[in-house]
């Protein structure tokens, strides 16, 4: 909950420079369970990004929930398809972490207990980003500032990566394709191209390394 306050009310700020209203940051923050999602939104609708490109940037970068709710899934058997539903569609990466290694060690840990815990996050989710959106209203910060919070908690979870071929790969050729796709004047789909080309030159390397691998070993 401590780290949602943190970067929420940030996200809340630059929500708020996009000319949106308290109530209307609440709503979005309590409905759109990605965070990550809600800094793309703002800072690409600031920069002039045009609607097709920032959906399809967001959607991108939402399908890691598609893979979160399947890892979870099997753990949740027992459960009826009200409650997987509920747990699903309010699944959040920190509620999932915590549901899932709960879920996997045998703990007194059912679908109650998750969407409870999703609930509340997602409860202090929207209350920290309406309040950095009133904040905000009130105390002039840099968007740029704060728009580096996401920037920078990503970095961080890049570099707790485990260092292997393939993150290296999609790390450099997505920073590659930005680079690219902005000096041939693609802006609008820098984001999505680089996710994109980053994933498939990565899976594309493994394969060629590991077939190497296994041929060497023959």
């Amino acid at each position: 909950m401590l780290t949602y306050v943190a970067i929420g009310a940030p996200c809340g700020m630059i929500m708020g420079q996009t000319g949106m209203e308290p109530w209307m940051v609440f709503a979005l923050s309590s409905t759109f369970v990605t965070g990550s999602g809600q800094f793309m939104i703002c800072n690409l609708w600031l920069a002039g990004v045009p609607a097709p490109s920032i959906i399809a940037s967001v959607a991108a970068i939402s399908l890691r929930f598609a893979l979160y709710s399947a890892s979870i899934a099997p753990h949740l058997r027992g459960a009826s398809k009200r409650q997987t539903l509920a747990v699903a569609a309010t699944l959040t990466e920190e509620a999932y972490g915590i549901s899932l290694a709960k879920l996997i060690e045998g703990e007194d840990w059912g679908p109650r207990e998750s969407f409870v815990l999703n609930a509340i996050l997602i409860a202090t989710w929207g209350v920290s980003c309406t309040t950095g959106a009133i904040v905000g209203a009130v105390v002039d910060v840099p968007t740029a500032i704060a728009a580096f919070v996401c920037t920078s908690l990503f970095i961080c979870l890049l570099f707790s990566q485990r260092r292997s071929r393939g993150n290296v790969v999609a790390a450099v050729s997505g920073a590659v394709s930005v680079a690219v796709c902005k000096f041939l004047g693609l802006a609008n789909i820098a984001v999505p191209a680089s996710v994109v080309a980053g994933i498939a030159i990565a899976l594309a390397c493994d394969a060629v390394f590991d077939g190497r691998g296994a041929r060497d070993a023959r």
